[in-house]
């Protein structure tokens, strides 16, 4: 019961932090209007939900099928994540 909370708190926390530099990072967009930089924002997003994702899940529906294809899903959604940032980053 206790690693539950802990494994709860830290998914919190993890979607709290991404959620407040991705905020920090668009208002910065809005500043600088450069289409590069919202492609980073974007990739953060989708590595931020892709590593928060199999804790929110398990926490939902601990059932192990579930829980298994949601890592396999969150590992697709981390590698897209970072090619849309390389790519940004790449892209200048």
């Amino acid at each position: 019961m206790e690693i539950e909370v802990l494994q709860i708190a830290l998914a919190t926390i993890t979607l709290i932090l991404g959620v407040a530099l991705i905020v920090y990072l668009y208002q910065g967009y809005r500043v600088v209007k450069n289409r590069s930089f919202l492609l980073l924002i974007y990739g953060l997003f989708v590595l931020t939900i892709g590593i928060v994702l199999p804790d929110i899940s398990s926490i939902l529906d601990p059932e192990m099928f579930w829980y298994f294809w949601s890592s396999i899903f969150s590992r697709l959604l981390v590698i897209i994540g970072m090619c849309t940032m390389i790519f940004s980053i790449m892209r200048g």
